[in-house]
Order: C-alpha cells, then sequence, then structure tokens
C-alpha cells in the first residue's frame, strides 16, 4: 500500500483542524505561495477542472472568516487585482486552539451548573412547580396540582399561521391515572372571540386531529389505530372530541406502551377498565389467561380522549385515558371562565 506523499498530509494535517478537503486543498496551496499571495484567475486555472470559480470563491470567503486567508491588492498595469493571501499557519493553530479551550471551560462549568439537576430529572423525571408557569395559566392547574397532580412539561409558543395565536403547552401526570401516566392541558389564546366562529373551529379541531395523526405516527409498531369524532359533555354542555383507539394486540407488542398493557393487567382484577375487557374476579388463574389471550387478539382499547374547548379568545385542548379524567381538567376551566357547573 503507497504511503500519503507530503502534499497529501499537510493537507490532512489542516483537515484535522477543523477545514474541509477542499478548504484544506486552497489553503495549503496559499501557504505554499507565501507573502506573495494570488488571484482568483491564477486559482481557478490551477485547481480547473476540479473546482469551480465559484466554488473558489466561497472557499476563499469561509476562509478569510475562520482567519486563514487575508486580502491584499496587486497592480497589474492600470488596475489593481484582490490577491488572496494565507495567514501564518501557526497563527491559525493558535487561534483554534483557544478556542478549544474556551470550549472546553465553558463545557466544564455548564457540567458544573447542571449535571445535578440532569441527575434528578434523568432519575425522576421533569417536574415544574405551578409558580414557575406564566401567571396566565397557573389559576387552571393550581386545583389540580393542589389534589398531587405534577406538572411534567411546559412550553409556550408563539404562532402566526392563518390566526395570531399563542399557545400554553403542558404535560400533566395525574394521581388517579390507571395506565396512562401523561395528559395533555393546551391552551390556544387568540387575539380575538373564536368561541362562535365556525370555520376557524372546524379549522383548528382538523389540525389537532393532523397532529394527533402525526403523534401516533412515530410509534412504529402501531399498526393499527382509529381517531373517531366523539360529542363530550361536561356539566350539561357538550363539546367536540375524538378518541383514539388502538388494537389490543398492537399495544401488546409495543415497546412504547408497556406501561399501558402493565395497568391493564393489574387493573382486570379489580374491573375498573371495562366489563369487554375485565375477566370475572371469580375467574381461575388458567379462566384469566385464556381472557387475556382472547382479548388481546379480538379487543381494542380507547388509549385517549380528547375534548375542544372554545371559551371566547380561548381554546382549550386537552386529552387523558378517562373521561374523568378530563372531567377533573375541566372543572377549574368552567370556574375560572365563570361558566356554572350546573
Amino acid at each position: 500500500m503507497p504511503s500519503v506523499n507530503k502534499e497529501e498530509e499537510f493537507i490532512q494535517a489542516l483537515e484535522k483542524s477543523g477545514l474541509n478537503y477542499n478548504e484544506a486543498l486552497v489553503y495549503f496551496s496559499l501557504i505554499k505561495l507565501g507573502q506573495k499571495g494570488t488571484t482568483v484567475y491564477e486559482l481557478d486555472h490551477h485547481f480547473t477542472p476540479f473546482l469551480k470559480r465559484t466554488t473558489i470563491y466561497s472557499i476563499l470567503r469561509k476562509l478569510i472568516e475562520l482567519g486563514c486567508v487575508r486580502e491584499g491588492e496587486q497592480k497589474q498595469g492600470s488596475r489593481k487585482v484582490t490577491l488572496f493571501i494565507a495567514n501564518k499557519p501557526e497563527e491559525y493553530y493558535d487561534r483554534i486552539i483557544l478556542e478549544k479551550e474556551e470550549e472546553l471551560l465553558i463545557l466544564k462549568s455548564l457540567k458544573e451548573k447542571y449535571s445535578d439537576y440532569f441527575r434528578i430529572i434523568y432519575q425522576e423525571g421533569m417536574e415544574y412547580y405551578i409558580e414557575e408557569l406564566d401567571e396566565l395559566i397557573q389559576p387552571y392547574l393550581r386545583p389540580l396540582v393542589e389534589k398531587g397532580w405534577r406538572i411534567t412539561s411546559y412550553l409556550i409558543k408563539k404562532e402566526v399561521p392563518l390566526f395570531e395565536y399563542t399557545v400554553y403547552d403542558c404535560m400533566l401526570k395525574s394521581p388517579n391515572a390507571k395506565y396512562l401516566k401523561e395528559n395533555s392541558f393546551h391552551l390556544f389564546l387568540f387575539d380575538e372571540n373564536i368561541e362562535n366562529d365556525t370555520n376557524s373551529l372546524q379549522f383548528f379541531i382538523k389540525g389537532l386531529k393532523n397532529k394527533t395523526h402525526e403523534i401516533v405516527s412515530y410509534f412504529s409498531d402501531i399498526k393499527e389505530y382509529k381517531l373517531e369524532d366523539r360529542k363530550l359533555e361536561f356539566f350539561k354542555k357538550t363539546y367536540p372530541g375524538f378518541n383514539l383507539t388502538v388494537k389490543l394486540e398492537d399495544l401488546k407488542n409495543s415497546k412504547f406502551f408497556d406501561e399501558v398493557i402493565d395497568g391493564i393487567r393489574s387493573y382486570w382484577k379489580k374491573g375498573d377498565i371495562g366489563e369487554h375487557l375485565a375477566p370475572n374476579l371469580k375467574d381461575s388463574q388458567e379462566q384469566i389467561d385464556n381472557h387475556e389471550k382472547a382479548r388481546f387478539s379480538e379487543d381494542s382499547l380507547d388509549i385517549w380522549k380528547a375534548v375542544i374547548i372554545p371559551i371566547q379568545n380561548k381554546l382549550f385542548f386537552l386529552w387523558a385515558e378517562s373521561y374523568e379524567i378530563l372531567k377533573e381538567m375541566v372543572e377549574p376551566i368552567f370556574i375560572i371562565e365563570k361558566i356554572p357547573l350546573n
């Protein structure tokens, strides 16, 4: 196997400093010319047909930004031409070393500041205090937190598609959840009243369903599911929503839903997930095992239920594993918005 020649070795040494091959090639060509430098015309002639002139210009601009190259001038007859001159390679290396040392100091500082936080999050999960949330959303979630709910994710996003609005996006954990721990609380805040704007509401309902489809698509081992439109009633008021229904066989084989399956099995004996899913409490273990085999091969499960509640310039989008948990999330909204509960 032939050894690398000297020029290739020098180009590789420049590549290891962070340049790509073409950048290292052009820089080394200028290094060989020393303080004399050269023009783009000469470089173009030298590198034809391997590099186009436009590519050489782009590389030179990058090398100037990196401090490898500087511009100069030279008279050619009655006009001046731009020269490109290599800066001393040792100065370039010194600058790279200084930058790396500064980056290392920043990384050490970040490690010192955040390692304990990350370790706790890694072991116990993320959690927000109610006081860390925007004052606008605190009243809707405070009653839940006081009942033992946890806030595990919180984002504020400003959106300007067809409508200008701000989204307060929260993920919550309910102490009453049986198998799906995460619950979603979204508040869309608009600049205008959309409660009775049918077209706008239909647009957002469709968008939220599409987003749910997108989320489910991430679970590549869920082969069959349905999003079924539903009307949900809370405190004698009806709102649009939908159910996500998944085949139990898919759940059984899904690495993403291990907790769901464990939850189903643990609650079967209590009969808390519906008669069509739970075996008889008096069944033998063999009958329970047979029941499990039959359920997982034939039945589906509503993984979560979603509801969309428009109130003046606000739109609440909530989802949870059950109607009961949704109702618990809805009640503070009605109280804050002064909507009668009877």
